[in-house]
C-alpha cells in the first residue's frame, strides 16, 4: 500500500502533481541531521526549507495535528539558528513525534484505501484466504449469499475491485442462489476466483459460464493463489493502459485504427517500416502487435520472426491482419509466429475485443512468471529486469537510484527451531512490510530464500538508507505467532548502493551486497551504505 495514499499534491495551474511521500520526507529530515561533514547552520536551513514545504502540505490537506508539530520544528529550528544548543537532541525528539503522528495518519489512510475483496459464500472464509488477501492488499467484505438480498450484492459487486465465490460442502454454484446475470459484467470484467471445497466437472462448468476468471479448490493451493492476487493488482486497466503495436505499409491504416484504439484509452504507437517497428517493440514492449502479413521490404511472417527472436518479445501476441483468403497460407502464417489471424475487413469493435482478451491474457500470463510464488513479489529475474529498467531511466531523467539488498538474519535457525513453515510465514511478513510500506513506483522482490532486493527511484543513498533503517526496526519488533503459539521476533540486516556512484547492473549489486556482507560481519541488525553516503551511521538502535 502507497505511504502517500492520503494526498495529493497540486500544483499552481491546478494540475495534479507528484504526490507527497510523508514518510521519505521524514526520512529525509533525518538523514539531513545525520550529515556530519555538513555545516551546522547549512544542515538547518535545509531542514528548515523541508519543514515549511511539509507545513504547507500538512495545511492544504487539513492536517491539524501534523501542521501544529510542523509549526513547532519551524519554531525550534528558528531558535537553533539564533542560539545554538549544545547537540540536535530537541530537534530529533520533534520530528520522531511527527514521525508518530504520520504513522497513525497512515494506519488511518491505509485502512480507508484498501481495494475491497467481496467474498460471496454461505461460510466465513478461512484464515489461510484471509491472510492471503491481507498480503496482497486487499480488505476483505464477506456478505452470505442467503441473508442479502441479490440488489445489494449487485452494489457491492461493483465497488469491489476482485470478486470471490465459495462453494463449502456439496453445495453447487446454485446453491450460492445468487443470479449471476446481475453481477455477470462485473465477473467478466474484474478478477473473480471461485473456491470449492471438492472439484467436479459441474462447479467448473457453472463457473466458467459464469464468467469466473479462475478456479481453485481446498486445501488452497497458497503459491497459487498469492500468484492470482498478486496479479490482479497489476492488472489495474486504469494504472496502465494496453499498449498496442501497429505494423502496416499504409499510413492510413494507422490513422483510422489510432483513432478508435486511442479512444478506448490504449495506448496505440503505429509503424510504417519494419526497422522502425523493431525499434519501438523492443522500446515500448508491446501487450500486442497488430501486424500486416504482406509488405514491400519484408512479409510479415519473417518480421514476426525477428520479433520472436527478442527475448523482451519472445511471448507478446502477433495477431496478422490481411485480405489473404488461402486458408494454407493463414494457416501458415500462424504456424510461422503468430497467434491468430484477422481480416482487414473486421469490425472494429469485434478488434477491440480481441485486442483487450489477447492483451489482458498476456499480461495475467507475465504476472504469474515475473511473480514469486510464496510472497507474489517479482521473483529474481523480474527484479533484476526492475533495476536495469531503473537504471536507464535514471541516466535518461538525471536522477539518483538507491538499491537495496535484504536478508533476514539466523534464518536457518528460524527454520531448524520452529520448521519451515513459521519461516516461510517469517518470508511472507517481510515481504507484506516491504509491499505496503515503500512507494508505489519502488520495487519489491524477492531475490532468493530469505534475501530480497528493492528499488527506489530518485532517492540519495543516504535517505534510502534512513527509510530502511525504519522497516528494520519496525520489523524488528513486529513478532510473528508460530504454530506452536509461540512469538518469534526476527531482524534483518541491508546493504546499500545507488546510481550513478555505480553505473550498471553487476556493479550495483556487486556493492550492494558487499554492503549486505559488512552489516552482517558487523553484528547483524543494520543498515550498511557507502562511507561517502552514510556521513554518521543511521541509528542502530531498537
Amino acid at each position: 500500500m502507497d505511504t502517500h495514499l492520503f494526498d495529493h499534491r497540486t500544483s499552481s495551474d491546478g494540475s495534479d502533481a507528484q504526490p507527497v511521500n510523508w514518510e521519505l520526507a521524514v526520512a529525509s529530515m533525518e538523514s539531513v541531521l545525520s550529515q556530519s561533514t555538513a555545516h551546522r547552520k547549512t544542515r538547518l536551513v535545509d531542514l528548515l526549507v523541508q519543514a515549511e514545504h511539509m507545513l504547507m502540505d500538512a495545511r492544504r490537506i487539513r492536517q491539524p495535528q501534523l501542521a501544529n508539530a510542523l509549526d513547532r520544528l519551524l519554531h525550534a529550528i528558528q531558535q537553533e539558528l539564533i542560539a545554538p544548543a549544545e547537540d540536535f537532541s530537541r530537534l530529533i525528539r520533534l520530528i520522531r513525534h511527527i514521525d508518530r503522528i504520520i504513522k497513525n495518519m497512515l494506519l488511518i489512510s491505509q485502512r480507508d484505501a484498501l481495494p475491497v475483496a467481496l467474498i460471496i459464500g454461505t461460510q466465513e472464509p478461512s484464515d489461510v484466504l484471509r491472510d492471503a488477501l491481507s498480503r496482497a492488499g486487499f480488505a476483505p467484505r464477506t456478505i452470505n449469499a442467503l441473508a442479502v438480498d441479490h440488489a445489494k450484492i449487485k452494489v457491492l459487486a461493483a465497488e469491489a475491485e476482485l470478486i470471490m465465490l465459495l462453494v463449502q460442502g456439496d453445495e453447487s454454484v446454485a446453491s450460492l442462489d445468487i443470479p449471476f446475470e446481475l453481477i455477470e459484467n462485473e465477473l467478466r470484467h474484474k478478477t473473480s476466483l471461485l473456491i470449492s471445497s471438492k472439484d467436479s466437472f459441474q462447479i467448473r462448468a457453472a463457473a466458467a459460464k459464469a464468467g469466473v476468471s479462475h478456479f481453485l479448490t481446498e486445501p488452497l493451493d497458497v503459491s497459487r493463489l498469492n500468484t492470482l492476487l498478486q496479479s490482479s493488482r497489476i492488472l489495474d486497466e486504469d494504472d496502465k493502459p494496453l499498449k498496442v503495436l501497429m505494423v502496416d505499409d499504409m499510413v492510413t491504416a494507422g490513422v483510422y485504427w489510432g483513432k478508435h484504439f486511442q479512444k478506448q484509452n490504449i495506448n496505440f504507437r503505429f509503424e510504417s517500416k519494419p526497422e522502425h517497428a523493431y525499434r519501438s517493440a523492443v522500446e515500448m514492449q508491446p501487450d500486442i502487435i497488430l501486424l500486416d502479413l504482406y509488405m514491400p521490404d519484408i512479409d510479415g511472417i519473417d518480421l514476426a520472426k525477428i520479433f520472436r527472436e527478442h527475448p523482451r518479445l519472445r511471448d507478446v501476441p502477433i495477431l496478422f491482419m490481411s485480405t489473404e483468403e488461402n486458408d494454407r497460407r493463414r494457416m501458415n502464417a500462424k504456424i510461422q509466429g503468430g497467434d491468430d489471424f484477422l481480416n482487414k475487413t473486421i469490425a472494429i469493435d469485434d478488434l477491440l475485443k480481441m485486442v483487450r482478451y489477447r492483451a489482458l491474457r498476456y499480461r495475467q500470463s507475465m504476472a504469474e512468471k515475473r511473480s514469486d510464488s510464496l510472497t507474489g513479489l517479482l521473483n529474481h529475474n523480474a527484479i533484476k529486469d526492475l533495476v536495469e529498467a531503473e537504471i536507464d531511466r535514471a541516466n535518461r531523467q538525471n536522477q539518483q537510484l538507491s538499491v537495496v539488498l535484504i536478508d533476514i538474519d539466523h534464518f536457518k535457525n528460524v527454520n531448524d527451531t520452529y520448521g519451515h513453515q513459521a519461516g516461510d510465514i517469517v518470508i511472507r511478513k517481510l515481504s507484506n512490510l516491504l509491499n505496503t510500506r515503500l512507494r508505489r513506483y519502488d520495487g519489491v522482490g524477492r531475490y532468493g530464500g530469505e534475501e530480497f532486493m528493492v528499488t527506489l527511484p530518485n532517492t540519495d543513498e543516504q535517505t534510502a538508507a534512513h527509510l530502511i533503517n525504519r522497516l528494520r526496526v519496525q520489523f524488528g519488533q513486529s513478532g510473528t505467532l508460530t504454530e506452536n503459539g509461540s512469538n518469534l521476533f526476527c531482524t534483518f540486516s541491508a546493504g546499500i548502493a545507488s546510481f550513478p556512484r555505480f553505473l550498471d547492473l553487476t556493479s550495483l549489486i556487486e556493492a550492494a551486497d558487499q554492503h549486505l556482507y559488512v552489516a552482517k560481519a558487523n553484528g547483524r541488525n543494520r543498515v550498511v551504505c557507502s562511507e561517502e553516503a552514510l556521513g554518521a551511521s543511521p541509528d542502530k538502535s531498537d
